[in-house]
């Protein structure tokens, strides 16, 4: 009697805590507690007779189900949590153990399955992971934020260290090429000031009579073959001219690029002055791919940073000039229209594929070869230009050529940069 109560008091405290059943080998339901009815909502009439695919999820793919009759089969007993569908159709998880039963000759003859319901669980993890799958996702966004300033840092950096090399170069560069400026108009003026002389010699030399030293004299002329001589002279003088006017054009070129003299405020700026400048600067990556026309408009002096506008242009020049294979043209127009001015740079080269295009500014996308883009160069324009309250325009045709049109208020809005003119 009391063996009894006690199986009875077991069973009581089973089925508080655990959903039990009990099927036979082909899966067909033979026993079921209140707990089973209560978290399935079928009644206990529902599911006597009936197999367990009837509380089946489609969560689980074949191969779930197969391990598991191959374990069980084998009489050995299975651990694992369940999907399983309640009546209404409503999902819900069970942490399950199920033993069999086994006959005389060790085999199988029913299933006893224990379930302890752990849908709340499942949910805290699955709500657990997408918070993490969202913070991973932000955290993502937030490193390629951070990579973009830090880039946009380094590249201000860059100019600012440009601009101090220009500094630095005029400074130290200027002087001698004053020097040797100077020196080659004096050297010029005396070399023609000797050919002067040489040539009074030559009028002089038929009047000498000693014919021993006029012979000296011809011989000599001839050796030092004079009209030859006078002919290099001037040819090099002008040479060393043109190069030291080169060099003057260069170092100012830099100057006008960085805009050394700012000091990286606001001001007003002539834009064909920085594209000129900025054209010297690119000048050995365009020469060989392009010629370069400009049809520049009549602009106003734009309020801007004239040394960040200036790295948009040479960032649209140089893109230009690397995407037309072989020999091309690079056009430059200008104008101004309203409260705005716009510059345009157009190229004929091979365009850009419409699947690229929605890319374009993104950062680190390239198109370009290994070791020739960074994928920075339109990022940061479009960078440049919303701090301008600008934008960038861009139209392209694969195999004709694609056109960039960099757009600017002539003022900035008030209240947000202070501007000296």
């Amino acid at each position: 009697m009391n063996e009894i109560r006690e199986l009875r008091m077991f069973k009581e405290a089973l089925d508080q805590h655990a959903i039990v059943s009990i099927a036979d080998v082909s899966g067909n339901i033979t026993y079921v507690n209140d707990k089973f009815c209560q978290i399935s909502n079928y009644a206990r009439d529902e599911l006597i007779g009936h197999n367990h695919r009837m509380l089946k999820s489609c969560v689980h793919d074949a191969n779930f189900f197969d391990d598991m009759w191959l374990t069980l089969s084998g009489g050995r007993t299975w651990h694992g949590e369940i999907c399983n569908r309640k009546k209404d159709g409503e999902l819900y998880w069970v942490e399950t153990t199920i033993v069999p039963g086994l006959d005389d000759d060790g085999l199988p003859c029913q299933y006893i399955s224990m379930r302890t319901e752990i849908t709340g669980i499942k949910q805290a993890e699955a709500a657990l992971v997408q918070s993490m799958a969202n913070l991973e996702m932000r955290a993502q966004e937030r490193t390629d934020e951070l990579k973009q300033a830090h880039n946009q840092l380094l590249q201000s950096d860059k100019m600012a260290s440009i601009g101090q090399l220009a500094a630095g170069v005029a400074h130290e560069i200027n002087n001698p090429i004053g020097y040797v400026h100077s020196n080659l108009g004096s050297l010029e003026k005396y070399v023609q000031n000797t050919f002067s002389m040489l040539d009074l010699y030559e009028q002089a030399e038929s009047s000498i009579t000693d014919a021993s030293l006029r012979a000296q004299l011809k011989t000599a002329r001839e050796k030092l073959d004079i009209v030859f001589l006078k002919e290099d002279l001037r040819a090099l003088m002008d040479e060393s001219k043109d190069g030291i006017t080169r060099v003057k054009t260069i170092v100012q070129s830099l100057k006008d690029f960085s805009h050394v003299d700012a000091n990286d405020e606001w001001h007003y700026a002539d834009l064909h002055q920085g594209l000129d400048s900025t054209l010297n600067i690119v000048n050995n990556e365009i020469k060989y791919k392009a010629d370069v026309v400009k049809e520049y408009g009549n602009l106003p002096d734009v309020e801007c940073l004239s040394s960040q506008i200036n790295q948009v242009f040479m960032n649209l020049l140089v893109n230009a000039a690397h995407a037309i294979e072989e020999r091309g043209a690079i056009t430059i127009r200008s104008g101004a229209q309203g409260d705005e001015v716009w510059v345009e740079i157009v190229d004929t080269g091979k365009g850009i594929a419409s699947e690229h295009m929605k890319k374009i500014f993104d950062p680190f996308f390239t198109t370009k070869p290994i070791g020739k883009g960074t994928g920075l160069g339109l990022s940061l324009s479009y960078g440049i230009l919303q701090k301008h309250h600008g934008r960038i325009e861009v139209q392209s045709i694969v195999g004709r050529g694609t056109t960039f049109r960099v757009c600017l208020p002539i003022k900035q809005p008030r209240n947000e940069h202070a501007c000296t003119k």
